[in-house]
């Protein structure tokens, strides 16, 4: 029987708030999460870990009926992020002058997972100032 670990444990240090685009058509790179001296000074491995993006609530006044709020998750092997990788995209659309619900996305890092991750917002046309609410990523051990 395979009994699958529980990833809660969480480090403030290895979690990034990052405040939603100000404006339409804008882009929000969040603060880098360095996994390189951080998690081989615990001795933990990237297998054991997961990455999780928490996503604001944002009312129909930030993103109205049918425009996006598009997040994306990139790895880097530098902190300036001159050549990043996408390893996954999220689009969350405003629906019935709701706006768009707070979500969670929560994956196992890749075995290849290169050493800085970072979450990246980009508001879509017609989209107004969510910079009152921010976005989290985290590692969970």
């Amino acid at each position: 029987m395979t009994v699958r670990a529980s990833h809660s444990l969480r480090d403030a240090n290895l979690r990034k708030s990052d405040a939603m685009p100000a404006a339409a058509a804008t882009t929000v790179n969040g603060t880098a999460i360095d996994q390189g001296s951080a998690l081989t000074a615990r001795g933990a491995r990237l297998a054991d870990c997961e990455l999780q993006l928490t996503m604001p609530a944002l009312t129909a006044t930030m993103v109205p009926d049918t425009k996006t709020m598009t997040y994306s998750i990139e790895m880097a092997s530098d902190v300036a992020f001159s050549s990043p990788t996408t390893l996954w995209n999220l689009v969350k659309t405003g629906a019935e002058s709701a706006g768009v619900a707070a979500d969670t996305f929560r994956q196992k890092l890749p075995t290849n997972c290169l050493r800085y991750v970072r979450a990246k917002a980009v508001s879509g046309a017609n989209c107004t100032d969510a910079s009152s609410v921010s976005m989290v990523l985290e590692l969970l051990f």
